[in-house]
């Protein structure tokens, strides 16, 4: 029996009805966290009858890499960043319509910004680190976008903010606004020691310093495989299942391609077979975090005998079901 049908009766569940903040996170920069944010957003709203979520992207990170991205999937320009809807204290005048299921807003360099912003919104008024008031204006700050992004949550079923590598009050603001973290990590031992150290150390002092405040939980870890196989990439996985357990992997692993290394300079494009099998990656990747979140609701954790059933790409094959994925959202008009 596999664990589909040991837990068939969850995972065929509905989640109850409510929006769920999805962070895909590592320390260490360029290990594909933008990439599997807008695929799973992409996925996650097409209007498939399993899929057909609403959902909300925002760009967190100063290179705004999925804010051009997505731009140039559905040619759209953006009327605010991120930043300038937290400055206007308005999020809905940021947020635009790529599909009638996805929406976006912006990110842009100015949220280096954030800080000297949460500064004077917040000045301490006693700096001593042991005192009531240092930690009331500390948590004000760090929960201040928290607060913000609950005026448009009722409106989606999921929203994934796009962070970037660093670890300070900016990135705070986005991360304790998650309801779940997948670790994305490139089969790289630097990768590998950023996975253990934002789960060990960063998400860690977040509990220690806000405890309940913090709801973030980590739903797994997310292979990337971004440069040709070898065997230490074989190791780190093993290495990751063994620091962390094997269910706490992802079925998935996300190998480089042609089509992966374009799609920042075109968008998102299905053009042919090679762009579908992406999308069907993504399909299922997304059917994982679902059946996780599942899960965790259930159980409180991931069981240790789970293993995802792959049901639009078998190995390097396209399944039946990843045939009839609707990506006329993504075909190009000439």
């Amino acid at each position: 029996m596999n664990s589909y049908s040991r837990y068939s009766d969850i995972l065929n569940k509905f989640l109850e009805k409510r929006c769920r903040v999805l962070i895909n996170a590592n320390q260490k920069g360029g290990v594909g966290k933008t990439t599997s944010s807008t695929g799973e957003s992409a996925v996650a709203t097409l209007p498939n009858p399993e899929f057909d979520r609403k959902g909300c992207f925002i760009d967190w990170d100063k290179q705004a890499n999925a804010t051009s991205l997505l731009g140039k999937t559905f040619d759209v320009d953006f009327p605010k960043t991120v930043f300038q809807c937290i400055q206007d204290n308005d999020l809905e005048s940021g947020i635009v319509e790529l599909t009638p299921n996805l929406h976006m807003i912006a990110g842009g360099s100015d949220i280096v910004e954030l800080e000297e912003f949460l500064e004077f919104t917040y000045p301490h008024t006693n700096k001593d680190k042991t005192s009531k008031e240092y930690w009331e204006t500390k948590t004000l700050r760090t929960f201040h976008f928290s607060k913000l992004l609950e005026t448009i949550k009722d409106r989606y079923d999921y929203i994934w903010i796009d962070v970037g590598p660093s670890t300070d009050i900016k990135v705070d603001n986005a991360m304790v606004c998650a309801d779940y973290f997948i670790i994305t990590q490139e089969t790289k031992t630097y990768s590998f020691e950023g996975s253990i150290d934002i789960i060990n150390v960063y998400l860690q002092t977040l509990i220690d310093d806000f405890g309940d405040k913090f709801k973030g939980e980590v739903l797994g870890l997310l292979p990337f495989l971004l440069q040709p196989k070898r065997s230490l990439h074989e190791k780190i996985i093993r290495d990751t299942k063994d620091t962390f357990g094997p269910n706490f992997t992802f079925n998935a692993i996300v190998t480089n391609s042609t089509r992966l290394e374009e799609y920042p300079d075109t968008g998102f494009l299905v053009t042919d077979y090679h762009d579908r099998k992406i999308f069907a990656l993504f399909a299922d990747i997304f059917c994982e975090i679902e059946e996780r979140i599942k899960l965790f609701e259930h159980f409180g954790d991931i069981p240790e005998d789970y293993l995802y059933t792959p049901k639009y790409l078998n190995g390097n094959k396209l399944t039946e079901y990843s045939r009839k994925l609707d990506l006329s959202s993504f075909e190009r008009k000439e």
